[in-house]
């Protein structure tokens, strides 16, 4: 292994013999738009202003992504390029935990490849390959990762993929077919099981996320009637500023959850009750782009009612 990694620190050397400023900054922006924080924002977009459905299906998607992704770095245990041994000039992005496998190159497979799906066309799939092909370009050429991690995350990204287009359609028909509360236990189910191996601060994040974005779901098509493809009876200039609103309230919301709660959790650090904290500051987030921000949105007029009575049995 410490052949290949040194294999692999030539491999970034070589590729860095070629930097130059602009090369920098665009390599540093394709890795901002492929982090997790960015595909949150899309995601959230998605639900409030095209699909809510598909934005749920993504979101788990990409939640089950990150923490497998965790549990994996904490599993393997392997070195970034930079971290002492090896060569810390080559560093020109921060990053922490391992790097096997790299986290942008899975979940860029996962979130970009599911939303080729969405349009079925081959180009889709053409232009999503060559996204994950530069993202991880991108984190080879700032140093932070070898060329093994790159392969790991796809391998595992891959994997995933293989679940949600084999298996996800199969789930979600057998869950339908009880009380929607059934998903809800299922999810609140799953939540807890991924916070089983270790639950530390990194993997209590995704944990959190998930139960919010299984309840806020649930709160949201039995009792909010929010649906993204409202307002049907607007058009032009009307309907882009309907969601132009939107997207202006659910951001504010968010962050005004995000920020005091961040600052909070600064102070709580030594608290016994910090990963409690750290677990329900995104659950609330998660909730509040899932439930919060749509009932806002029906309150607001931004929204048509949408309400599905389900019979529920217990």
């Amino acid at each position: 292994m410490e052949a290949i990694l040194h294999w692999g620190l030539d491999v970034i050397r070589a590729i860095q013999a070629g930097a130059n400023p602009s090369l920098d900054f665009l390599m540093r922006v394709v890795s901002v738009l492929g982090s997790s924080a960015a595909y949150i924002v899309m995601i959230a977009f998605i639900y409030w202003c095209i699909d809510e459905k598909k934005g749920l299906r993504l979101g788990i998607a990409l939640i089950i992504s990150v923490w497998l992704n965790i549990v994996f770095k904490f599993l393997l245990d392997q070195p970034r390029p930079f971290f002492p041994g090896f060569d810390p000039s080559l560093a020109m992005a921060p990053a922490s935990m391992g790097g096997l496998p790299s986290d942008h190159a899975q979940n860029s497979l996962v979130v970009w490849f599911i939303i080729a799906s969405w349009g079925k066309e081959k180009w889709h799939f053409v232009l999503a390959g060559i996204f994950c092909l530069l993202m991880a370009f991108s984190r080879v050429y700032l140093g932070v990762h070898f060329p093994t991690d790159i392969l790991g995350g796809w391998l595992l990204g891959g994997a995933l993929l293989c679940v949600y287009f084999l298996a996800g359609k199969r789930i979600e028909s057998l869950l339908s077919k009880y009380a929607p509360r059934a998903g809800l236990f299922a999810v609140a189910g799953l939540s807890f099981l991924m916070t089983l191996y270790r639950p530390s601060v990194e993997v209590l994040i995704p944990a959190g996320m998930l139960i919010g974005m299984g309840a806020g779901f649930y709160l949201c098509k039995r009792y909010i009637g929010f649906t993204a493809l409202a307002p049907l009876s607007r058009n032009g200039f009307a309907r882009y500023l309907t969601l132009f609103i939107r997207i202006a309230i659910g951001t504010a919301g968010a962050l005004l959850i995000l920020i005091p709660s961040g600052n909070l959790l600064a102070t709580l650090q030594n608290s016994e009750n910090y990963q409690l904290f750290v677990f329900a500051r995104f659950a609330l987030f998660a909730l509040w782009v899932s439930a919060g921000a749509p009932w806002v949105f029906r309150v607001a007029r931004l929204s048509e009612s949408n309400v599905i009575h389900y019979q529920e049995h217990d």
